[in-house]
């Protein structure tokens, strides 16, 4: 399921803090929440995924380029966790706040931030490996170095 926003509540990546940082806007649908009135835990890590390829298509990282300039099929998640701080409901706008928190040499974190208004509901982070695929059969992929200009983009420079 796509991630509803608005053009008028995304803001264009920028620097805030050590990484790149992006805002959207999150609605949450009646098909978000659980039985009981509440967002469904899948749905933020689905929203954290989003968020991440948004921020990148957002300084020009998106899957065509990265296929195209650096032979990846992406940047898979090795790792994701999350806090719950506080409910979320049907008919919520959340606002999302991604940062890139940490390039290394083969990987980065993505920080995430959810919050409506002043309360924040969710916060986590995702890993991801700059891989390229092997050819082997079966397919398999295998961290690469990040090249340095896109190390430069995830830092904001």
């Amino acid at each position: 399921m796509p991630l509803r926003d608005s053009s008028d509540s995304t803001s264009s990546p920028h620097r805030d803090g050590p990484g790149l940082c992006a805002v959207r806007r999150v609605e949450v649908s009646w098909g978000d929440c659980d039985a009981s009135g509440i967002v469904f835990y899948p749905r933020y890590y689905a929203w954290f995924d989003e968020c991440t390829h948004a921020l990148l298509a957002g300084v020009g990282l998106g899957h065509d380029v990265l296929r195209e300039r650096y032979r990846l099929t992406g940047a898979p998640l090795v790792q994701a966790a999350a806090r719950f701080r506080s409910p979320a409901t049907y008919g919520d706008t959340l606002l999302a706040t991604s940062r890139v928190a940490r390039v290394g040499s083969r990987s980065f974190t993505v920080e995430h931030r959810l919050a409506i208004g002043d309360r924040g509901v969710v916060e986590g982070e995702e890993t991801r490996v700059w891989a390229e695929a092997t050819g082997s059969s079966p397919p398999s992929l295998r961290a690469v170095a990040i090249p340095d200009d896109v190390r430069a983009l995830l830092l904001g420079a």
